[in-house]
């Protein structure tokens, strides 16, 4: 019994095989390391669509509506106010009236929310004060109305 020959330039391709195979999955590896990084920062900036082809808008579906105003690159904060029965509160901080007028009328707009048990008048009045003092795009945010269960 006889021992096949060693034969190095086999020994040599069986070496170099295995190293490319070692090269391509970990290049394989690296590359779908990077994809699952790139979409995962992809959906981190993107996440609610891109707006191609109707899948943008809410949720990432059904198209723009035209209901909303585009938004700039830029965002502005608008004065935030609301009104109780018993205090004003301006972006989470309580004031007097005057205050609140005084803070919010050189702001890019103004969201007044009233409460349930705000008096009906208080809102439609800050707003016409506001207004008279140059602040712009005042909105007034009505308290939603409750709605009866189903009888039964």
């Amino acid at each position: 019994m006889t021992q096949p020959p060693t034969d190095r330039r086999f020994a040599r391709d069986v070496a170099k095989q295995v190293d490319r195979r070692r090269v391509r999955r970990r290049v394989t590896l690296w590359s779908a390391l990077l994809a699952l990084v790139a979409a995962g920062a992809g959906y981190l900036r993107c996440g609610s669509g891109f707006g191609l082809g109707g899948l943008g808008g809410r949720g990432g579906f059904g198209g723009d509506d035209g209901e909303r105003a585009p938004r700039g690159a830029v965002r502005v904060s608008r004065c935030a106010i609301r009104i109780t029965a018993a205090r004003i509160t301006v972006d989470g901080k309580p004031r007097s009236r005057e205050e609140a007028i005084a803070a919010c009328k050189t702001a890019p707009g103004v969201d007044i929310y009233l409460s349930g048990d705000a008096r009906h008048g208080d809102g439609r009045e800050l707003g016409e004060a506001l207004a008279a003092a140059g602040a712009r795009n005042v909105e007034i945010h009505e308290p939603p109305v409750p709605v009866a269960p189903p009888a039964r």
